[in-house]
């Protein structure tokens, strides 16, 4: 039995949404019962959120997953001298909630997906991040329905990316009847062993087109046009060019052994410059469906001047984004 909503539209329908009977008091019983994926749908009935559900339908892996679709219905407050005009409000609000609802079912249908289907009222963001604690990854689309920016995130998904624990999987098109191509960045950093963790357990790897990419940070040496062919400098330089390659190659390799398991054909890719930038350039020339990237949550110098790799990533990308945070 799937868990019970906390906070049920009080207008709502029997059929409107689907809930168990489970009491609240045991809802962390029936958390701990489930042993295979979790999986949270945030839908506002957009074509993004749409999109996201396809997204997450054929990217995530089809065993043992548990699927639930969350919708949030904003209420406003009203004075006590308005109960009609509430009422009224309640009503096309309990219509309009069955609608999103049962458009998400359909299109879950069609991906051979049958969900649960929940609905709460409140802040979308602040409750799809407060129930995002109980599922392992939670799909979002990039913009809301009243999102009218044609790129980057939506208020809700900027919020998740930026605080949410966890795995959260923004959705953009989803992949078409071709093979996979999935992107998956790499370091040393925790929240790069977090996603590659991550990755391997939820996601559908057998079919899938995977390649490993390690950015080299290397802006602090002098480019090639700046060194002078005499200076003593530059035999040093061209040392650590050397060093930073192989110590790539080491980690790629590393790597590559790890997907084994899961996947014989793995490509390796190194690139030179800033991660966001390249990670962005490979992601939009090699027509990926999927970046795999980790967030570590620091808030540091640098990530305040420049902004986190993920965020960026996840703004930006032409494609859909798991970003996995690390605990702080």
């Amino acid at each position: 039995m799937g868990p019970q909503v906390r906070q049920l539209l009080p207008f709502t329908h029997p059929r409107l949404c689907q809930t168990s009977q489970v009491a609240s008091s045991s809802r962390g019983n029936a958390l701990a019962a489930y042993l295979g994926m979790r999986v949270l749908l945030a839908t506002d009935g957009s074509k993004e959120a749409a999109m996201a559900m396809r997204a997450a339908s054929r990217l995530l892996t089809h065993k043992d997953r548990e699927m639930h679709v969350l919708h949030v219905a904003v209420e406003p407050r009203f004075p006590k001298t308005a109960a009609s005009a509430k009422q009224v409000f309640n009503h096309r609000l309990a219509a309009e909630t069955r609608r999103v609802l049962q458009g998400a079912k359909l299109i879950l249908a069609e991906e051979g997906v049958d969900a649960l289907t929940l609905c709460q009222t409140g802040s979308p963001a602040r409750v799809i991040m407060r129930e995002s604690e109980g599922y392992d990854i939670t799909v979002i689309g990039a913009k809301g329905r009243d999102v009218r920016a044609e790129v980057g995130l939506g208020p809700v998904a900027s919020r998740m990316v930026e605080h949410a624990s966890g795995c959260v999987l923004i959705g953009r098109e989803a992949p078409s009847d071709k093979q996979v191509r999935i992107l998956v960045p790499v370091d040393r950093s925790g929240g790069s062993e977090q996603a590659l963790d991550a990755f391997t357990s939820y996601f559908d790897l057998e079919s899938a087109d995977i390649t490993l990419l390690h950015v080299v940070e290397n802006l602090w040496l002098p480019t090639e046009e700046e060194e002078e062919p005499t200076d003593p400098e530059s035999n040093q330089t061209a040392q650590f060019r050397l060093e930073l390659k192989r110590e790539a190659e080491q980690l790629l390799g590393e790597t590559r052994v790890r997907f084994l398991e899961h996947h014989a054909g793995v490509t390796t890719s190194i690139r030179e410059g800033v991660p966001a930038n390249e990670i962005l350039s490979e992601a939009d020339q090699g027509d990926y469906d999927l970046v795999v990237v980790g967030a570590t949550g620091a808030i540091d110098m640098k990530h305040s001047v420049l902004g986190s790799v993920s965020s960026k990533v996840a703004w930006n990308a032409p494609c859909s984004v798991l970003i996995v945070r690390v605990p702080e």
